[in-house]
């Protein structure tokens, strides 16, 4: 059995005692079932694109209350065997403690608050502004975290809102603080708006071994890298989230900074013109750029740019069409193509 089973089980029997101690003030009500799912299409460049149908990953996302101050958040994916070796993962399993209306603290397997995006958006497809993430979430965000949280909102005038994450680190994947703890995610902001929100974040890790590691990006070969084992590093966020009847705008900024190499930087940015409450037709720009002094990913730069049009066909389901140019100029990488993709994707 795989770490994500055992995690899913371990999960399941906690859920269980949780339960059995709260029967008396929980109902069914309080609790959410969804199922998640999309399927893509691609025709243009085969180098870069190599599937023309595709099943995506699918998700199964349960939240439910426990007590009136104890919640449950539970999102477990699955994909065949074709498209990644871990049929099933536990993206998140984290339990919730409202401390008062505006602060709290959670722990367990989470989303890190490092950007909006992340931090807004789970796995399934249908809420996402594109058809795909910013193509930092494959290098160098730290998308999961297993830890505590202590976060609060509505706060001030501006309702601003902050996050504290003491966890694991990345390289302890879903083991609870194996090494003590090693990441720490400082995250807050406002909203400058009504309809306009920024936030700004720090996050500080250590990879370990990070050589012999494929969990975190692409390896640069052995020859060039670090002599040290461990990699420590810094990482800066910022995002900037507007929603308007006739505008809406989402920018993400990322800074990778690591011992002894300069900083590598990615920054996302994506332009709605709804027509209607349904139909939105799309830009966006998505650059990434790793500097030739970096220890742990391929240097270079990847460069995508499209054409979106989003129809939302119904209340739980949605169709993206994309034209997409990639330009890939990376150490042991060179692409350079378009394609057209398509994408259906729907919950219930």
């Amino acid at each position: 059995m795989n770490q994500s089973l055992r995690i899913m089980m371990a999960w399941s029997l906690v859920i269980a005692c949780g339960m059995s101690r709260a029967a008396e003030t929980m109902s069914f009500d309080d609790w959410s079932l969804r199922v998640f799912s999309h399927f893509e299409a691609a025709a243009g460049d085969k180098e870069l694109f190599s599937n023309d149908l595709s099943l995506g990953e699918s998700a199964l996302f349960l939240t439910g209350r426990l007590s009136s101050r104890w919640s449950f958040l539970s999102e477990v994916s699955f994909q065949p065997k074709k498209y990644r070796d871990d049929t099933v993962k536990v993206e998140r399993a984290r339990f919730k403690y409202q401390i008062s209306s505006n602060h709290w603290f959670s722990f367990g397997k989470m989303h890190t608050p490092v950007n909006e995006w992340n931090d807004s958006y789970h796995h399934g497809r249908l809420f996402f502004p594109t058809i795909e993430r910013p193509q930092s979430f494959s290098e160098f965000v730290p998308i999961h975290e297993v830890g505590l949280r202590f976060s609060g909102e509505g706060l001030g005038a501006r309702n601003a809102f902050y996050d504290v994450v003491v966890g694991s680190g990345q390289s302890a994947h879903d083991d609870i603080f194996p090494n003590g703890a090693r990441s720490l995610t400082v995250s807050g902001g406002l909203w400058i708006k009504d309809n306009l929100k920024w936030r700004v974040s720090v996050y500080r890790d250590k990879l370990i071994d990070y050589m012999a590691s494929e969990s975190h990006g692409v390896l640069v070969d052995m020859s060039s890298a670090a002599q040290s084992n461990d990699l420590e590093y810094t990482a800066y966020g910022s995002s900037l989230y507007y929603s308007g009847s006739k505008v809406d705008a989402k920018a993400e900024a990322y800074i990778f900074k690591p011992e002894g190499a300069k900083s590598s930087y990615s920054l996302f940015q994506r332009l709605g013109l709804p027509l209607t409450a349904n139909l939105t037709p799309y830009v966006f720009f998505d650059f990434l750029r790793v500097d030739a002094s970096e220890h742990h990913f391929a240097e270079g730069y990847s460069r995508k740019a499209g054409l979106g049009l989003e129809w939302l066909t119904g209340a739980t389901s949605s169709l993206k069409l994309e034209l997409i140019n990639q330009d890939i100029d990376r150490k042991n990488k060179r692409e350079d193509g378009a394609v057209v993709k398509l994408q259906f994707a729907v919950g219930i």
